[in-house]
């Protein structure tokens, strides 16, 4: 049995064992570093606006120039890391890759399930679970990404859209689809290994991440892969392409 390019899967119905080290390979995905460092840029322009913005309920509506520049950055980092997603896989479309070809990963890698939580949010942490539009078998169009193309072709008409709320649920949409593919390994783009705790309700962070994250739990014996990586890196082909 050999894991999957770019999708996560445990190694146990019964264990958020990951087998972690297959996931750092360049043959799994050579870009890691180059799209984690993005994600973290983004993060930290995002946290310069705690400095004007205050993480509350009455501000979700608050739009600006700044929010609006970081919402069409974090949506075209998610587009970049869907099509390497669906390509390294051998995926292939008769047109241009679109939201309606992203679907596909869901299913792939039940990004529906992910939970994101902000914890700096008040007056309680926000729970945010980007894909959830997407619990189901057809197509169903994700709110913050409609909300990103209507601001990004007709920003005049539409620029209330470049909200505070929509940069959060875009940014937790990018996080996710991130951590689908390197799980704790999305907190450093510069280190192969890195501690993280992980909390009582299965969040897993680190002391510098503005979101927090939980993993899906519900993989079944048929979803899991099992493999000795010791043994199977030495392969000269070690990773399968998921069929799409």
């Amino acid at each position: 049995m050999k894991p999957y390019k770019r999708i996560l899967r445990p190694s146990s119905v019964d264990s958020d064992n990951f087998g972690h080290d297959h996931l750092v390979d360049p043959r799994y995905c050579a870009e890691r570093s180059q799209l984690v460092h993005a994600y973290h840029i983004l993060e930290s322009d995002f946290k310069k606006l705690f400095d004007y913005i205050e993480l509350n309920e009455n501000n979700k509506t608050t739009f600006s120039h700044r929010i609006y520049e970081l919402i069409l950055r974090t949506c075209t980092e998610f587009e970049s890391n869907c099509k390497g997603i669906l390509e390294d896989n051998n995926y292939t479309s008769r047109g241009n890759l679109n939201i309606t070809d992203y679907f596909k990963i869901n299913k792939a890698s039940k990004l529906n399930e992910y939970q994101v939580r902000l914890n700096v949010w008040s007056p309680n942490p926000l729970i945010i679970i980007p894909f959830n539009e997407w619990n189901t078998d057809t197509f169903t169009p994700l709110s913050w990404y409609q909300n990103y193309n209507n601001v990004k072709h007709n920003r005049n008409a539409n620029f209330h859209m470049a909200s505070l709320e929509n940069l959060i649920n875009c940014m937790a949409g990018l996080y996710v689809l991130l951590a689908s593919q390197f799980a704790h390994h999305i907190f450093s783009p510069y280190q192969i290994t890195e501690m993280h705790s992980s909390d009582e309700n299965g969040y897993i962070s680190v002391e510098t991440s503005v979101f927090s994250i939980k993993l899906p739990t519900s993989w079944n014996e048929s979803e899991v892969k099992n493999f000795d990586w010791n043994i199977l890196k030495n392969d000269t082909n070690p990773f399968d392409n998921y069929t799409f």
